[in-house]
């Protein structure tokens, strides 16, 4: 099954975008403009740490400092895992990408027009 682009309507020049990516020259300047979105590595250290602490001083009496370390750190955690799976997806979506070397769009297999 071949793959059409969804704005010109071509269908010979509709590559995979990782295969394209990696058929590019070191030195081309589209390497940067086509290339897959950084990973991104959560720290884990400082909302744990948070939580952990806010345990503690919950355990030791100390209640409004402890809840608000807890929430500070579950806070954080939370924001930290919405991060991490958003560019997590945006890889996932560069990865199943096709590019059209005739228009320069770059699309979703789902968005094709098959052909």
């Amino acid at each position: 099954m071949a793959f059409a682009c969804p704005r010109c309507k071509d269908h010979h020049q509709v590559l995979d975008l990782p295969e394209f990516w990696r058929s590019l020259p070191r030195e081309s300047e589209l390497r940067g403009k086509y290339a897959q979105p950084a990973e991104y590595a959560a720290q884990w250290i400082l909302p744990v740490g948070a939580v952990v602490l806010g345990v503690l001083l919950l355990v030791s009496g100390a209640v409004a400092a402890g809840v608000l370390l807890l929430a500070g750190g579950g806070g954080i955690g939370f924001w930290l895992s919405r991060r991490s799976s958003a560019a997590e997806e945006a890889r996932e979506r560069w990865a199943r990408s096709l590019i059209c070397r005739q228009c320069s769009a770059t699309f979703l297999r789902e968005d094709a027009v098959t052909v």
